[in-house]
């Protein structure tokens, strides 16, 4: 899942300029960047929103139909930011917009509902689904954090940031100890309460920009914290002490500046990072790294849509951006070769999910990059 916007690297042949959506300012809560051109916009068109695959990037159709008292919506001008799912119900998804808020569906997409305030306008960063009742979520704008108990119905603020220089990137349930919630903030705090949301405690503090918590459902305990540009943070023990991995990137160039953390759904400890630099993934938490090699040079592409056949993780998919141009990439022997299709919209790609059951269906989400 899932997409903000930060500086560009590695590449001289490319007019740059830095943005990102930090509510209410003009930079920071990157988690991936975009290129632009010289003349102050990136020049896309087509539809955003989500398209659907049925036969693994052969075709697409797109996703994008509202029903509302007044007719039926088409959402092709809303952009994509992440994607959020819930493991219990692989019907749920939850569409996370750059400027509308949040927009889910309980029909694997084929009909999708606007949230009520707050989160039925504005940019939403983070939301994660309780682990044992579906229709309970927290999620934050950026400013608070709030949570819902009955489906996105309403929402009750649990947390809100008072410092107007800081902002929450990331919210999580732990998966094995279900009271308790994580949030990350960019001014490298973690916090945690472990009921619910009434009571907060600073669990670390890194010194870095934080942008995402992640945690291994198969591992009780395993615990991510990705950095916007230095590296990763590792806990084995539910926060009670902490790993830098950030050195063992140092064979990847690049690989500090991040753009998705990706972990397999099914397998514990086996995790990918995808930075400047392009994919690397490690089946003993981040202990040891190797390259998935892509067809494109490391580097030489941006890459915002990543995904694993959860059913055979040797099939994997990913999008490259260049400029203005964006192609599909797929590999059906873990990147030892690799086809290109062509992709429905001139928009960019942002969020590629693969359905846990259906593993021929592939979800592509576009955000349209705001004009300067």
């Amino acid at each position: 899942m899932s997409f903000d916007f930060n500086k560009q690297y590695m590449r001289t042949k490319k007019y740059f300029i830095t943005f990102s959506v930090l509510l209410m300012a003009v930079v920071t809560m990157g988690q991936s960047c975009i290129s632009l051109d010289g003349s102050g916009g990136t020049k896309t068109s087509g539809p955003a929103g989500f398209f659907l695959s049925i036969d693994k990037g052969e075709t697409w159709k797109q996703l994008s139909a509202m029903p509302a008292v007044d007719g039926v919506k088409q959402l092709t001008s809303v952009s994509v930011y992440r994607l959020f799912t819930d493991p219990q119900d692989n019907k749920a998804l939850y569409w996370a917009s750059r400027e509308q808020g949040l927009f889910y569906s309980f029909d694997e997409g084929r009909s999708w509902a606007h949230s009520v305030e707050p989160f039925n306008l504005g940019f939403l960063y983070s939301l994660s689904v309780h682990p044992k009742d579906k229709c309970t979520f927290v999620a934050t704008n950026g400013r608070q954090v709030f949570k819902s108990d009955d489906c996105a119905r309403s929402w009750t603020e649990i947390f809100r940031e008072a410092r107007a220089s800081d902002a929450i990137t990331s919210v999580a349930f732990d998966p094995f100890k279900t009271t308790h919630i994580y949030m990350s903030e960019d001014n490298g705090d973690l916090l945690k309460s472990e009921d619910m949301g009434k009571n907060w405690l600073v669990a670390n503090r890194f010194g870095n920009k934080l942008q995402q918590i992640s945690f291994d459902n198969n591992k009780e305990g395993l615990l991510y914290v990705a950095t916007r540009d230095s590296g990763l943070f590792r806990t084995r023990d539910s926060g009670a002490s902490w790993e830098n991995l950030k050195d063992r990137f140092s064979g990847f160039p690049g690989s500090l500046e991040f753009r998705r953390l990706y972990l397999h759904p099914q397998k514990a400890e086996q995790i990918y990072w995808i930075s400047e630099y392009g994919v690397i993934t490690s089946r003993n938490a981040g202990e040891e790294w190797e390259a998935i090699n892509l067809v494109t040079p490391p580097g030489s592409v941006d890459i915002y849509g990543f995904a694993i056949n959860p059913k055979n993780d040797k099939e994997v998919y990913y999008t490259g951006t260049l400029d203005n141009r964006s192609t599909f990439y797929r590999s059906a022997d873990g990147g030892k070769t690799w086809e290109t299709r062509k992709l429905p919209s001139q928009q960019i790609p942002t969020v590629l999910y693969v359905h846990p059951e259906k593993d021929s269906w592939i979800y592509l989400g576009y955000t349209i990059p705001p004009k300067e």
